[in-house]
């Protein structure tokens, strides 16, 4: 972490630096400090283990350096390395998985000595639904093609969600709202204990393409999606088995130029 004195060394850095700056550089440099001095609505969950104080001042400054250099909403990989970079910022450690493609997992923190597993995801698909938060894929199911027998077909799907929630503590997704004014970013959590209740599925509700949890529920707590054209498992969740551990809003124009 930053002390007031090494502030002050790298302001002072930072002023030697500018001076060695072309024009098209300061170009580029004026535009991430304006972007950084623009004004923002945000709020943070009172009390989240994830929205610290010093999480949250890094996590807003790295959105808006990034909207200083693009129109776009923050991506899944951005998201990831901003997610890595305020944790780091905020004290704690951070292991990022080894691969874009391990599975279930993105990053593991450790916070206070507690070891947290988690899976990291953005969205700014242009018809977010406020009350559902939905993963298009959660992971792939080869399987899903291969099982033939209706208890397998159950029986895979229990498999995997028990196997989701032993290796993975919580799924963490960045959901971008493009408005008429700006990028409303919300940031939310799902905790992988909510697919317990996966293990009671039914052979019969094991064959239907969307599975909803509670199974007579008018409003499902979460749906699952088995997809056999392209073998990928897809999952929405209501907002109000989620946490929200923060909103921010950003000005900038709607739509990319």
């Amino acid at each position: 972490m930053t002390s007031a004195a090494n502030s002050g060394d790298r302001k002072t850095q930072l002023h030697s630096k500018i001076e060695d700056l072309n024009t098209q550089e300061i170009v580029i440099v004026d535009n991430v400090v304006t972007s950084i001095q623009a004004p923002a609505e945000h709020t943070v969950l009172k009390d989240s283990w994830l929205t610290a104080k010093e999480w949250a001042e890094a996590f807003l400054a790295l959105l808006r350096v990034h909207h200083g250099l693009s129109r776009e909403p923050l991506g899944t990989l951005q998201f990831e390395a901003a997610f890595n970079d305020a944790s780091e910022a905020a004290g704690w450690t951070v292991t990022a998985a080894a691969g874009a493609t391990n599975r279930f997992f993105d990053t593991v923190i450790v916070k206070d000595g507690a070891r947290i597993v988690l899976s990291l995801k953005s969205t700014a698909a242009k018809a977010l639904k406020e009350n559902w938060v939905e993963i298009s894929k959660l992971t792939e199911g080869a399987w899903i093609q291969d099982a033939r027998r209706q208890a397998d077909r159950r029986d895979r799907i229990v498999a995997l969600f028990k196997e989701y929630r032993d290796i993975t503590d919580g799924i963490i997704i960045l959901r971008a709202f493009r408005e008429t004014d700006g990028v409303r970013y919300q940031l939310v959590e799902i905790p992988t204990s909510l697919f317990e209740a996966v293990d009671s599925l039914s052979v019969e509700n094991a064959q239907k393409g969307t599975i909803p949890f509670p199974a007579d529920a008018v409003v499902p707590t979460f749906k699952i999606g088995i997809d056999r054209s392209d073998a990928k498992v897809k999952l929405a969740v209501h907002i109000s088995a989620v946490t929200i551990h923060g909103q921010w809003k950003l000005a900038g124009e709607r739509e990319p130029r």
